[in-house]
């Protein structure tokens, strides 16, 4: 057995958290090319392909962290499985995290902060999500069965217990994306949101078209980040593109959709809805000095982050209203100041409801205690490239995917400073404030 010996010293460093690299897969529509495969298997390639490219000794990297938010159950720690499964060094720490859509960008505001608190680490921070492989549950009936079932020793004693099961107690339950306290899908309070705000079903559509339009436009750019994997038997098809980018869509073909989550009065449709995706993406985050020890060029700084929870039963996709305004005041930042924006596209209902709370003096008193409202997002600034409506949103990776684009579009336009936000499950929100290295 290969044998592995620890650091017996502790590198040096600055404190300074840096974004080095990042690489994902494409971004598929579930039940299709990814279909066969399982969370370990994509995120363990994609973790593999970053490792060839940085091209340093594993025995530098310290903590390896992922979000994943419909876990698998044979891997609760992922983070952990993937570490083992590529042969890694078994020092290396791995923790798994589940912050709803927010999930990846926290694993990389847990390796930023590690750093700033005086660790010279090197963590591989991302996620995955396979919702091709949802788990299914059963009723707690025959969860209670199975479990004495298993500890039953003798077989009269198990003849009693199939005489005590039913047929409807062994119906699978299937996946819920319904919020555990209200009761409500994700779609159903976007609708509460677009109906609260008045956002049209027009405004919605309108807004969909261009993030597809702006998705495909930026086509080279994005498939720049996807790293190619050959799936199905004897692995004859490539994935290198992400497939849910639409050019052939008009306003038209979008006004004959029906609504998807209030079919009588509802005005959010499939297209105006991020999809269910699969995907897999990691970043690169370290400690400024020592990357630059071990020959690596940082590409971004991390200045700051931060997450927000609000009350789910008012409007529970609204944090990106609550994080911007607030990364901008305390780091004294104006429109002017800040060249782009990504802001998470759980819905198009819910991107215009933030745009508008943005330019609320109404929502800013209620939340900040002043009627200062910074004003809705400068189109030219946001999403440059699409967003998650177009683009695809593998829950525990989007953040990754985010920090990911944000980073390689600040230096293809050489710009300096992006500013990344979303929304999430539970009524939580995160943000992150990212500045180019020339």
């Amino acid at each position: 057995m290969q044998s592995f010996r620890y650091r017996k010293t502790v590198a040096s460093g600055d404190a300074v958290p840096v974004y080095v690299d990042g690489i994902r897969s494409a971004f598929v529509k579930s039940f299709g090319d990814f279909a066969e495969l399982d969370s370990l298997e994509l995120f363990s390639r994609v973790l593999s392909a970053l490792l060839r490219r940085v091209a340093i000794h594993p025995h530098e990297y310290d903590a390896i962290n992922a979000g994943v938010v419909v876990p698998q159950t044979k891997n609760p720690n992922l983070a952990r499985d993937a570490i083992l499964n590529l042969n890694l060094p078994p020092h290396i720490h791995g923790a798994t995290t589940n912050m709803a859509c927010v999930s990846s960008l926290h694993t990389i505001a847990q390796a930023a902060a590690t750093i700033t608190q005086g660790s010279p680490a090197l963590i591989l921070a991302g996620g995955v999500e396979l919702l091709s492989k949802m788990p299914i549950t059963y009723s707690p009936r025959a969860t209670e069965f199975l479990i004495k079932f298993s500890r039953a020793r003798k077989t009269l004693e198990r003849l009693k217990l199939l005489k005590t099961t039913r047929f409807k107690d062994w119906l699978p339950r299937p996946p819920s994306i319904s919020e555990p306290l209200t009761g409500l899908t994700m779609g159903q309070h976007a609708e509460q949101m677009a109906q609260r705000n008045n956002i049209s079903r027009t405004a919605q559509d309108r807004y969909a078209l261009n993030s597809h339009a702006k998705a495909y436009a930026g086509r080279d750019a994005l498939a720049a980040e996807i790293t190619p994997m050959w799936v199905g038997g004897k692995y004859q098809r490539l994935v290198q593109y992400d497939d849910l980018v639409r050019s052939e869509i008009d306003l038209a073909t979008l006004a004959r959709l029906r609504p998807a989550f209030d079919r009588k009065y509802g005005t959010i449709t499939a297209a105006s809805s991020s999809p269910l995706t699969d995907g897999a993406a990691i970043t690169l985050i370290a400690d400024q000095k020592r990357a630059k020890s071990l020959g690596l060029v940082p590409r971004a700084k991390i200045v700051d982050h931060m997450f927000v929870g609000i009350n789910p039963y008012e409007q529970l996709l609204i944090a990106p209203a609550l994080i911007i305004p607030a990364l901008m005041r305390k780091h004294k930042l104006t429109y002017k100041d800040v060249d782009l924006f990504e802001v998470h596209e759980a819905f198009a209902a819910q991107v215009l409801s933030c745009q508008q709370a943005l330019a609320s003096k109404e929502f800013c008193q209620q939340h900040f205690g002043d009627s200062n409202a910074i004003g809705a997002i400068p189109e030219d600034k946001l999403n440059v490239n699409g967003g998650a409506i177009a683009i695809g949103h593998p829950f525990g990776a989007s953040g990754a995917r985010l920090v990911m684009t944000m980073v390689n579009e600040l230096h293809r336009r050489d710009k300096t400073l992006g500013l990344i936000a979303g929304c999430a499950a539970g009524g939580m929100g995160a943000g992150m404030l990212i500045e180019r290295i020339s």
